[in-house]
């Protein structure tokens, strides 16, 4: 959504079905699908094996952030891929993006990393009642809060969940691994400023 606001026309895809996805949409294997006629690109992969949550509960996931950094480096047209800040060893240079640099009382940092220029805006401190959006349900539990650290609080139902993330077409499946939009439209608009002076 915020590569659409930016001024993008976006095509999803995802190897697994996306029902609410709002733009066109195909389920297939991103890491292969063809990439004519495409002027940027933007790739999640996806970042349990590298989250704090993955790491405390010691299950294991694939490791596809390497496989697709090593594809970035070949890469002619714009790239942006994104992960967790726990994934900052195999993204030097990365930007890092927080909800509170768009007054989002979501947190979620990430980190972008781009084979063009990218800038952060400014830090900014997170919101003192940080809402967090994880888990199977929304249910109100307190999830951090270290001394002298702002709480987050998970959210208590869809629509708290919707409000602080600025999404307010997802379902809580949706909610819960997206990056808000307010990020993507940061960086589509660097991406436009970039491709427009080519």
């Amino acid at each position: 959504m915020g590569y659409h606001r930016a001024g993008f026309e976006v095509v999803g895809v995802d190897i697994a079905p996306q029902p609410h996805y709002p733009f066109e949409f195909h389920q297939g294997d991103a890491r292969t699908w063809p990439l004519d006629g495409f002027d940027a690109i933007h790739a999640s992969p996806p970042c349990q094996a590298y989250s704090t949550m993955g790491n405390r509960y010691r299950i294991p996931h694939p490791e596809l952030l390497q496989e697709v950094l090593t594809w970035f480096y070949g890469v002619t047209i714009p790239l942006i891929v994104e992960n967790v800040p726990g994934a900052k060893r195999l993204m030097p240079g990365a930007i890092r993006l927080t909800g509170g640099m768009f007054g989002l009382r979501v947190h979620r940092p990430r980190l972008f990393l781009s084979n063009v220029p990218l800038q952060a805006p400014p830090p900014s401190p997170p919101p003192p009642d940080r809402i967090g959006v994880y888990g199977n349900a929304p249910d109100g539990r307190r999830l951090w809060g270290p001394p002298k650290a702002p709480t987050l609080v998970a959210a208590k139902g869809l629509k708290e969940a919707q409000e602080a993330m600025g999404m307010d077409w997802a379902d809580w499946y949706g909610t819960k691994e997206a990056i808000p939009p307010a990020y993507t439209e940061y960086i589509g608009k660097q991406l436009l400023t970039y491709l427009e002076g080519r």
